[in-house]
């Protein structure tokens, strides 16, 4: 049975508020009105709620000098093995006791997943070793519902997951920074 354009302009909104009603029984209302972080180099800014996957050779030299602009949020950060320098993110200005490090030879789901469910770290960083699309949108749905940035921190190539609201490549320049956007859901380019 072929259905009309109303019978499935109907069947779609349905849909459409079936996942608002959803969102705002788990207490997670979309929006398009994102509230935004300040951020080096980038007018535009963060979304909140989202999840971000970074690349370039500046990416956490970058990430550093954006925590270092929000000085009284937490931030959650996990790896593998341990890469991070607490001596050089010091230096950079960032307070150590905001952050709390987390190395996990498992799994990074179930760190990530509690990390964003508590609400308490606005901020979360992982490398982004993921490729599944289910993960990427509980993590998204997670972001959302909690206003905090997942930053995923890829290696060579971004992710082809629609869940991801902002790609950078960052690398260093003679004056700083150069930006390069491959997506961006929220917000304003350059």
């Amino acid at each position: 049975m072929e259905l009309t354009f109303l019978q499935r302009k109907e069947n779609f909104m349905g849909k459409a508020e079936l996942l608002q009603n959803l969102r705002q029984i788990t207490g997670s209302v979309m929006t398009l009105d994102k509230e935004f972080w300040t951020a080096p180099d980038f007018s535009a800014g963060i979304a909140k709620g989202i999840v971000a996957e970074l690349l370039g050779n500046a990416r956490t030299e970058w990430l550093l000098k954006f925590f270092a602009m929000h000085t009284e949020q937490y931030i959650f950060w996990c790896e593998r093995e341990s890469a991070a320098n607490p001596t050089a993110i010091h230096q950079r200005g960032v307070n150590l006791e905001r952050i709390k490090f987390v190395n996990s030879s498992g799994d990074l789901q179930v760190p990530l997943r509690l990390a964003l469910e508590c609400q308490h770290y606005p901020f979360v960083v992982a490398p982004n070793r993921f490729s599944d699309i289910k993960i990427f949108q509980r993590f998204q749905f997670l972001a959302e519902k909690s206003k905090s940035t997942l930053f995923l921190l890829g290696n060579q190539n971004f992710s082809q997951a629609w869940p991801i609201a902002l790609q950078l490549e960052i690398n260093f320049s003679p004056d700083g920074f150069n930006l390069w956007v491959q997506k961006q859901k929220y917000g304003m380019g350059l």
